[in-house]
């Protein structure tokens, strides 16, 4: 995450108050382990909180509490959030929103009794995405993810990753990086994006015969080029999995990561067990996704680690396939971190509102634990980017998102139900220079703003 620059001379206002929150969601509890109720997570009802702008920019919380509890910080400027909803700004940490073209033929295909793999087989699969995409020019790779964007922001998205692994060769994986700054000061002030490399997402058509020297490709030019770009990605992803990338490949792939500063993440157990997970935890990944076919010794070892465990309940049931063991996961002490996987193939959806609906009515975890899974936990997944935690607490970064609702329930009821994040207010980020961008002088407008 970059920031902003700070405007020459002094703000006019530096503290603002919310007030009249109607649940206050901070998100500020446990990171392991079962939550059975709200308040576990941390709840405030009938809430306010103060902010403070840094003197190096960027939003801190400085105090939060009770409406009219005593030791309120003055504030300079106070907002009425009308009873509304305020949590942590959501974050997907695992998408893969830049692409082009379309694969709904192979959906019917797969709902036909078509496997994943013989789509790929027959030439479908990411490699349709590839030839779409290399095709593609920046602009229109940046016009087609914007509307997906605007749909994951829409719904209080704050924080979004976004992999490339549509190009498999260095003109196409740079243009992916392009397209991603592009959307970055595009959405400024309103979303923060985490670019992730992963070339390796599959061995391109050309290198077919030749696994080993794309691997080598990957290390000797793609990811080298790719760390040097003007905008760099963050981590490196590998999908170890048969038929992809062996746990061999991923470890020759994990080492040049490792030398080029770069942090890692992998696609593991989404379709067997091959020993990936137990290398990525060993490997010190930030997180690893999918564990579809995660076992009983895997859960365990995930729950002894650091790495955060990223379920796609999205993508299993788009793919009609059994969803990632979270309740098991979540019950051993594992951080458990939520996603869309939005891409063409296996996850054709940017709805916040079912993948937490999913969590729950599916992976049998509770409200508390599945609002967890796309705050804290996915915070984690993506390494805190500029200290963002992904909770509401005193000293830490503020980055949040106000539901047009009075309290988190209505997000699990209505079923399938776009969440509304309400545009009339919300703090950005950082600093910035455009008068629309600060804070306190949108609250001078007294009306609602559109965030775009």
């Amino acid at each position: 995450m970059s920031r902003t620059p700070r405007p020459t001379g002094p703000l006019p206002r530096r503290r603002v108050c919310l007030t009249n929150i109607g649940q206050l969601l901070t998100c500020a509890g446990p990171e392991r382990g079962p939550l059975s109720t709200l308040q576990a997570l941390g709840v405030v009802s009938d809430a306010e909180l103060v902010v403070c702008l840094g003197l190096e920019g960027g939003w801190q919380v400085v105090w939060l509490g009770q409406r009219g509890a005593p030791g309120r910080p003055t504030a300079d400027a106070t907002f009425d959030l009308g009873g509304r909803t305020l949590m942590p700004g959501i974050v997907d940490c695992h998408t893969h929103l830049v692409f082009a073209g379309d694969r709904s033929h192979e959906f019917v295909q797969r709902l036909s009794g078509v496997s994943y793999h013989e789509i790929a087989r027959q030439g479908g699969g990411i490699a349709h995405t590839v030839a779409q995409t290399r095709s593609a020019t920046v602009p229109e790779l940046v016009e087609a993810a914007t509307v997906r964007l605007r749909s994951l922001c829409d719904q209080g998205a704050r924080v979004v990753e976004i992999k490339t692994g549509y190009g498999l060769d260095l003109q196409s994986e740079l243009k992916i990086l392009d397209a991603v700054a592009a959307l970055r000061a595009r959405f400024a002030g309103n979303v923060e994006l985490i670019a992730t490399a992963m070339p390796a997402h599959a061995v391109p058509p050309e290198c077919k015969a030749d696994p080993e020297g794309y691997v080598d490709r990957v290390c000797g030019q793609l990811l080298p080029a790719m760390a040097a770009h003007a905008h760099p990605p963050a981590f490196v992803d590998v999908f170890v999995e048969s038929g992809y990338f062996s746990v061999d490949h991923a470890k020759r792939i994990a080492q040049k990561a490792r030398e080029l500063g770069l942090g890692l993440k992998a696609h593991v157990d989404e379709f067997a067990d091959i020993g990936g997970l137990p290398w990525a935890i060993g490997a010190g990944a930030t997180s690893v996704e999918h564990l579809l076919q995660t076992s009983a010794e895997g859960i365990a070892a995930l729950a002894a680690s650091d790495t955060v465990a990223v379920g796609l309940p999205l993508t299993s049931v788009f793919l009609r396939a059994p969803l990632a063991p979270l309740r098991a996961l979540v019950d051993a002490g594992a951080r458990v971190a939520l996603a869309t996987d939005c891409n063409p193939g296996s996850s054709m959806t940017t709805s916040l509102t079912l993948l937490l609906q999913l969590a729950v009515l599916l992976g049998h975890l509770s409200p508390a634990e599945a609002l967890r899974g796309v705050t804290r936990c996915a915070a984690l997944a993506i390494g805190q980017p500029e200290g963002y935690t992904g909770r509401i607490s005193v000293g830490e970064p503020f980055l949040g998102t106000v539901l047009d609702m009075p309290s988190v329930d209505a997000m699990f009821y209505h079923l399938g139900q776009p969440i509304r994040a309400w545009d009339g207010y919300c703090a950005p980020a950082s600093d910035s220079a455009r008068l629309r961008d600060d804070p306190v002088a949108r609250l001078d407008e007294n009306r609602s703003t559109s965030w775009i």
